[in-house]
């Protein structure tokens, strides 16, 4: 408000010099052409000549009681509308000197406000970093998916092949060879494999061991005409008390079939790049709608995380 009232005072003293020098520069125009006209001896009206000689008179109120008034009679007109040009310029130059304060003025106001607006933006950063550290866990879900292609022409050759059998014991195998220290609790939930951890320093250290040890376990049953792909999804979040809900989730991201990769909520992705924005980077998998309510339209980025070495 105090600043607002210091610019406005700036603009109407800015203001008052305009109209000053327009007036000077009138009367400066006014003194001249009253000059011309009295030196060529043309007569005019009374109420001009005893305003011109009023002003006149106002200057030379010093000398009109001596012998030199006289003689400087013809001349007085122009010598009044040399001084209303002196004037004229001493308002300018008032006018540069204002103009100049308030530019700097301007500039100290600009300066404040950015480092004002940066002090504010650097707290509510902290403050933002400050709440995602209070994240307490992440969950990871992985799932299998076995395709076995079959034709007809070679239908009484195959072999018998259980593509859900194969997916089960993946699973179970995932889930007993990934034993990190990290894991604070794991098992199987609708048909997927979930971890949660609460050690987020160390995480690329379990996303690591995780994606190798089932990538490991996926290639030993791979066989001619049949695909074996996982898909696997993370996501943070504050309180036991949604763990159900984090597996309910995780299932829908699961659900949308990115193999291959460590698909991640926007959630995950901000927390990493703000605590640990040397350790991963995400690209973008695309926009789905992951509301609990199929009908009710909410749509939310989806991320893939890949170490950055």
């Amino acid at each position: 408000m105090f600043l607002r009232v210091i610019d406005k005072f700036f603009y109407q003293l800015r203001q008052m010099l305009s109209v000053i020098i327009f007036i000077l520069i009138g009367f400066s125009c006014l003194f001249f052409i009253y000059w011309l006209v009295f030196n060529a001896k043309v007569q005019m009206p009374d109420f001009i000549n005893s305003f011109v000689w009023a002003i006149i008179d106002f200057f030379a109120m010093s000398i009109k009681s001596k012998p030199m008034y006289k003689e400087l009679i013809p001349v007085l007109p122009i010598i009044a509308c040399g001084i209303f040009i002196l004037l004229t310029y001493i308002a300018n130059c008032f006018m540069v000197i204002l103009e100049n304060n308030h530019r700097f003025f301007q500039n100290c106001v600009d300066s404040y406000k950015a480092n004002l607006a940066k002090t504010i933006n650097t707290e509510l950063h902290n403050d933002f970093i400050n709440e995602l550290k209070r994240t307490s866990y992440m969950l990871v879900k992985i799932s299998v998916s076995v395709i076995h292609h079959t034709s007809y022409l070679t239908a009484m050759t195959d072999k018998d092949y259980n593509p859900e059998a194969v997916e089960n014991l993946i699973k179970k195998q995932i889930l007993e060879s990934v034993n990190s220290n990290l894991i604070k609790n794991k098992g199987i939930n609708n048909g997927s494999v979930y971890f949660l951890l609460t050690d987020f320093a160390n995480s690329k250290d379990f996303l690591s061991e995780l994606v190798s040890k089932s990538s490991t376990l996926i290639k030993k049953q791979i066989q001619p005409k049949v695909d074996i792909n996982f898909y696997c999804a993370v996501d943070l979040f504050n309180d036991f008390s949604e763990f159900n809900d984090k597996l309910t989730y995780l299932d829908k991201v699961i659900n949308l079939k990115i193999a291959n990769k460590i698909a991640t909520t926007p959630r995950t992705k901000v927390y990493f790049e703000n605590i640990l924005p040397s350790e991963y980077y995400f690209e973008v998998m695309g926009e789905y709608n992951l509301s609990a309510d199929s009908s009710n339209s909410n749509n939310s980025m989806v991320y893939a995380v890949k170490r950055k070495y």
